[in-house]
């Protein structure tokens, strides 16, 4: 069996957490670069907690864990409470792509069409397995890098660090709230991506953290750009201030409309954050079920994701509030089902070995 390495794990992670600096506001105002840095350095112990379970029982899928720490039964009632909640993550995924799309093309495309192209790349990704989506990640990470590495080196003469003072005007309380919505999404969504490659190499917890760090990185770096370009209220007075920023920058004639190189980059993580989600589901359901392929699975939860997404997709607003009603359940739902499950592994590793 074909092993992913540490740095395969790294580039498909830190590629489904960049794609949220697509969807990334300012509403935490000057402090939310420190929010984010906050949110990035608590995603250490959940990533590690996540890990914990196919750490314990390496020679056992991930998705034959719950049923060996909780029974068939057991095992099949936490599997299908794990795929609804990764069904409303792949739908939060899909429609914040496709809302993007439609906001800064004017609404030129339809929703329709949008969405069948994201989720007809999701699936075509996922459709190979956790190990091809991952090895398909390695060179799309360098493009998303370069574009926004190109990105932010070309808005450097243009900053005006005055709009980052001061910090912590309200004494730092919203700081804290503000990072735990987003150590819930997009660093919760690390779940899944530890799920879907537990027992799949002995590397997952170090190419997970390091994912984590460098898109905590990166994700400060590109809201101090935005806060830098655009002040405070210009940036919170945008849907999308990352798209913004880009299309602000002063380039010269040799170079037009950055904000196309910045946005390409960006959709592509979400096409990969949404195959990912795919793979997960996919192997939640056959496991639950016992039944169907995973090839199946992919192409039918992308259909009945895809059909969900067009009756629910609506204004900018409206996204932005389910956004929030996202992360403030998604990390209690992560915390308790990776709790649950290392305890319930540990326990059973532990009855073997008596």
């Amino acid at each position: 069996m074909n092993r992913i390495h540490g740095r395969q794990v790294t580039c498909l992670l830190l590629v489904v957490l960049s794609g949220w600096s697509l969807t990334m506001t300012a509403e935490a105002g000057r402090s939310g670069w420190i929010a984010l840095a906050l949110a990035g350095a608590l995603s250490l112990p959940l990533t590690a907690l996540c890990c914990l379970p196919s750490e314990r029982m390496p020679q056992v899928p991930w998705f034959d864990l719950p049923a060996a720490a909780f029974g068939s039964a057991g095992g099949a009632l936490y599997l299908a409470a794990l795929s609804a909640l990764a069904f409303w993550s792949l739908c939060m995924s899909v429609l914040g792509g496709v809302l993007f799309v439609r906001t800064v093309s004017g609404g030129q495309w339809p929703v329709w069409l949008l969405t069948a192209a994201v989720l007809l790349c999701a699936a075509a990704a996922a459709d190979g397995g956790i190990r091809q989506l991952a090895l398909w990640t390695e060179p799309v990470l360098w493009v998303v890098v370069l574009a926004l590495a190109v990105s932010l080196l070309l808005s450097a003469r243009q900053l005006d660090w005055q709009n980052l003072w001061p910090l912590l005007p309200d004494g730092g309380r919203a700081v804290l709230s503000e990072a735990g919505l987003l150590l819930s999404a997009p660093f919760g969504e690390v779940f899944y991506a530890a799920a879907a490659l537990g027992g799949t190499g002995s590397q997952t917890r170090g190419g997970l953290l390091r994912a984590c760090v460098l898109a905590g990185v990166l994700l400060c770096l590109l809201y101090v750009r935005n806060l830098c370009l655009l002040g405070e209220a210009g940036a919170q007075a945008v849907f999308y201030p990352s798209y913004t920023a880009a299309s602000v920058l002063e380039l010269g004639e040799s170079f037009q409309r950055g904000e196309v190189l910045i946005s390409g980059s960006l959709i592509v993580c979400t096409v990969a954050r949404a195959a990912l989600l795919l793979s997960f589901l996919a192997g939640s359901v056959q496991a639950a079920a016992r039944h169907g392929t995973v090839r199946r699975l992919v192409w039918g939860a992308a259909a009945l994701g895809g059909a969900v997404c067009l009756l629910t997709a609506g204004a900018n607003r409206s996204f932005a509030d389910a956004l929030r009603l996202y992360q403030l359940a998604l990390l209690p739902c992560v915390l308790a089902a990776a709790a649950l499950l290392a305890t319930g592994v540990c326990l059973r590793a532990r009855r073997r070995q008596q």
